[in-house]
């Protein structure tokens, strides 16, 4: 299905949707994943992009992910309070085997927040990695990271009621100890929560600032472009007092990391914003568009 709603199917059967605008000459796209709970039109970058990038002769594909909104669909049992983390390889998988059958050759892939977590992931164990001739990154993440951080010395207390959930075949609930168990700012079920928070997770190997290296981000070997606010801060009232980096540590360090792991990056920093870079949409899109140049 496509009018320029986009329908597919993973191998594992989840329906994805998404919305793409295509340039006259079709062979690169730049495929959007959104970030923790979100979906193919809600971010603000969205609008710009799909105007703006097939004038530059690249089409755009925002795209929908299990993870889409909190509990995204209860007939597929979708929404980023029950994904798994792995199982990001499979979507990506599926977005790209769409754009290749339309006979795009060359692939951009584009992440923000959990989506950059998810494309580093991918640019390791992802089928068509070597596809991807460009990356993107937008307010770069580490959520197990600032998980920690707001477990703090109460993180005993959720392993024990997301096990015991588990262990009672309700891996789909929702863990009570607090409502907004996924960092202070959503709810989160006891399989999603064990899946993706425990020690040694695919999450927690993924963008690993919180272990002051990145070795999956070091592996990567296409040019990347990295943009982050100057605020870019968790809100939650229970992370730390007046928020928290959603890179789990300090932004200069957060800088350093990216530019001493891997010299392909090319880091922006925008002020004036938010993780969201609300109000900085065209600026956003002038920097990525230039990078694409």
């Amino acid at each position: 299905m496509e009018y320029p709603i986009i329908e597919v199917k993973t191998k594992d059967g989840i329906v994805l949707n998404g919305l793409i605008s295509e340039s006259k000459k079709r062979d690169k796209i730049l495929i959007n994943i959104h970030g923790t709970a979100s979906n193919f039109y809600e971010e603000p970058l969205i609008k710009e992009l799909y105007t703006e990038l097939p004038k530059k002769d690249i089409s755009f594909l925002s795209t929908n992910n299990r993870g889409n909104s909190i509990l995204g669909n209860s007939w597929q049992r979708t929404g980023s309070a029950l994904e798994k983390f792995e199982e990001c390889l499979i979507d990506i998988d599926t977005w790209i085997e769409f754009c290749l059958n339309k006979g795009y050759e060359k692939i951009i892939l584009q992440g923000h927040s959990l989506g950059t977590e998810k494309i580093v992931y991918y640019m390791n164990k992802g089928k068509y990695k070597d596809k991807v001739i460009f990356i993107i990154l937008l307010g770069f993440s580490d959520s197990y990271g600032c998980e920690m951080n707001f477990l703090g010395n109460k993180k005993e207390q959720f392993f024990k009621e997301a096990r015991g959930l588990v262990n009672s075949g309700k891996s789909d609930y929702l863990l009570t100890i607090d409502l907004k168990s996924h960092a202070g700012i959503l709810p989160k079920s006891a399989g999603s929560f064990l899946n993706q928070f425990f020690k040694n997770s695919e999450l927690s190997n993924a963008f690993t600032f919180h272990k002051r290296n990145l070795k999956m981000f070091s592996n990567i070997k296409v040019p990347i472009l990295a943009i982050i606010s100057n605020n870019d801060k968790y809100t939650g009232k229970d992370i730390v007092k007046n928020g928290s980096e959603h890179t789990s540590i300090p932004l200069k360090e957060t800088c350093d990391l990216l530019k001493r792991e891997n010299p392909r990056t090319k880091l922006v920093i925008l002020s004036n914003t938010n993780h969201d870079f609300e109000g900085k949409e065209k600026e956003l899109a002038k920097e990525i568009i230039n990078f694409l140049d």
